[in-house]
């Protein structure tokens, strides 16, 4: 049978480690002079600036009538905002009060605090699933909704108390135990079925579970009920990876791998430190996969191969940390270099939504300031998730296959990604800024979720439907000097299509040629094919120019170019306020039953 977490972490062993009397030391407190004095210049520099920016605002309000906004008009972010505003300000102050040990930044930290224990939820109005079932906008007190950010509420607390509780007062770190454990772990221990261990398995089960942990290292005094929470983290952990590809591909992308592997890291890390490498799942066989998937979906800087809701740019200098620790723990340099590189980001060190873990981690590992033999990137294709990643000198091409039902699923199957000297070029979107829509019934209407707004062919007036079904087949790749991947799309559009076969095959060397050969029932009445561009685009006697590549297609195609407007923010701080949509239309010559034909990329 295959190594389990359980089997790695078995009850026994658990309760040997935990089940003593005794607090938790998991990183150096305020007290601790010297570590805090040591931070290097430029960090305290920017940390302190960052706070004192944070503490020169009122602290935000949260209203109830914001909150409702979510059931009445489906507008996450007037909530959202000012609730992770709150948080981050925690996090900002209480690395000042320890880079300082200045009360100023304790009373801020606690002014935060007692804020954050007055709401009357910590789980956002998205995921408030007891007044979702009611068909009321608001919470009622004793809702149990033990969703992503109150289980990272309560693992803020407890980092906070378990780095500034010398300076805290009596009264707040008792009313932080008692709302941690009221809100998070006693749910947790009566409540068995969450909807994230029993209904979908994606990054909510490692991520909730990892601040559970925190939560029952660093507040519990019981040490019987700190190894009963730790025990059912350890069958949680499980649930999860034994959902996971034996390839370690995160369908969710990059940027959500730093929730999924990046969090049960996060689990892993808390309970090898807690018991000086006594609990200690880093063995489980699925790791090491898991590990290598973010280096290898890395472009160049901040770019990322991103499919499905995936931003393009990851800028969280804090994920450095939990992938170091994967790397350090299944000795994969290629992990422990690109978190350096992460590290050396100029992004600031506390993200929007910020783990204080991650935070620390990042500020404190020495390994994360060395250097080492250094690491090319590799090739890679995944054969569970079926995604394949190639590069050849200045290119770099992403296909991808899979399906339709994927987590955070956009309609994409046989899509890819082009990039240029490390900028992607022929791009996947992303997703806008999440609404009630955005993970509703209505999802498919937003554009960014269409097979029409990704890399792929419209066949005969249908677009690729969402659902488990449609499907790729038949996805190989033979990588090397010469790479190639081949896929079938026919099972991703509806049988209305007329689809027999629609094989789409993928050639790179100094070039990426991309061939599309089909059969189908009959001749098609139409046959379009769209490519999504990122920057300043022209179309000259059949070539198209985007950047630094230039894209040639077959003469029974005709060619327009469509400005794409991006009102979304969170589109347009990455891409601009507008991309360009190519759509290349079948002259009649090639809307034939059988046909081919290619497009080809190639370096300016």
């Amino acid at each position: 049978m295959a190594q389990t977490m359980r089997g790695l972490l078995p009850g026994e062993l658990v309760n040997r480690a935990l089940g003593t009397a005794g607090s938790v030391r998991l990183a150096p407190g305020i007290e601790v002079r010297d570590v805090w004095d040591g931070v290097p210049a430029g960090d305290r520099a920017a940390l302190l600036a960052d706070a004192e920016e944070q503490a020169a605002g009122e602290w935000p309000v949260l209203l109830a009538s914001d909150y409702a906004r979510f059931q009445r008009e489906g507008d996450r972010d007037r909530y959202e905002t000012p609730y992770f505003e709150r948080r981050r300000r925690i996090v900002t102050s209480a690395l000042a009060a320890l880079l300082t040990g200045d009360e100023r930044w304790v009373a801020d930290v606690v002014d935060g605090v007692w804020l954050v224990c007055d709401e009357a939820t910590w789980t956002l109005p998205a995921h408030a699933s007891s007044a979702a079932a009611r068909d009321e906008p608001l919470p009622r007190p004793g809702d149990r909704d033990l969703d992503l950010f109150c289980a990272e509420t309560g693992g803020l607390l407890a980092w906070v108390d378990h780095l500034l509780g010398p300076v805290l007062d009596a009264a707040t770190r008792l009313r932080i135990s008692a709302e941690v454990d009221q809100r998070v772990l006693t749910p947790f221990l009566e409540v068995r079925d969450w909807p994230w261990l029993t209904r979908f398995t994606n990054n909510w089960n490692p991520w909730i579970h990892s601040n559970l942990t925190a939560c029952a290292l660093l507040l519990e005094p019981d040490p019987a009920r700190r190894a009963q929470v730790v025990e059912l983290v350890v069958d949680g952990l499980d649930v999860f990876l034994d959902s996971y590809p034996d390839d370690g591909g995160c369908d969710e992308g990059a940027s959500y791998w730093t929730r999924a592997g990046g969090s049960v890291a996060d689990s892993l890390v808390l309970l090898h430190d807690a018991t000086a490498g006594q609990l200690d799942g880093f063995g489980h066989p699925k790791l090491r996969p898991i590990t290598s998937y973010l280096p290898a979906m890395h472009i160049d800087d901040r770019w990322y191969v991103n499919f499905a809701d995936c931003p393009a740019q990851l800028a969280d200098p804090s994920a450095a940390y939990p992938l170091y620790r994967l790397g350090l723990h299944t000795d994969e340099p290629a992990a422990r270099q690109h978190a350096r590189a992460i590290r050396r980001r100029d992004d600031p060190l506390v993200p929007r939504i910020p783990s204080m873990l991650r935070v620390i981690g990042t500020l404190l590992e020495p390994g994360l300031r060395t250097e080492e033999e250094a690491v090319g990137h590799r090739d890679i294709y995944l054969p569970d998730t079926e995604v394949l990643v190639a590069r050849s000198k200045n290119l770099l091409v992403a296909l991808k296959g899979g399906h339709n039902a994927e987590s955070h699923n956009h309609n994409d199957v046989g899509s890819l990604i082009v990039a240029v000297d490390g900028v992607p070029r022929v791009i996947d979107l992303g997703v806008g800024t999440y609404t009630r829509q955005t993970f509703s019934a209505d999802r498919y209407q937003i554009f960014t979720m269409q097979s029409d707004y990704h890399n792929l062919p419209l066949i005969n007036g249908f677009s690729q439907p969402p659902g488990r079904e449609f499907q790729a087949s038949g996805m190989s790749a033979e990588l090397g000097d010469r790479t190639t991947c081949e896929l079938d799309l026919a099972h991703a559009y509806p049988p209305e299509a007329g689809i027999r076969s629609w094989r789409r095959r993928l050639v790179l060397d100094e070039t990426i040629e991309l061939t599309d050969t089909w059969d189908l029932s009959e001749a098609p009445t139409e046959l379009v094919w769209h490519l999504i561009l990122n920057g300043p685009a022209t179309d000259e006697n059949g070539i198209i120019r985007v950047a630094g590549l230039t894209i040639s297609y077959d003469d029974h195609l005709a060619a327009v170019l469509e400005p794409l407007p991006l009102t979304d923010p969170r589109l347009s701080a990455i891409w601009g306020d507008q991309v360009t949509r190519l759509v290349l239309t079948a002259r009649p010559h090639l809307l034939t039953q059988s046909g081919a034909t290619t497009v080809v990329f190639t370096p300016a």
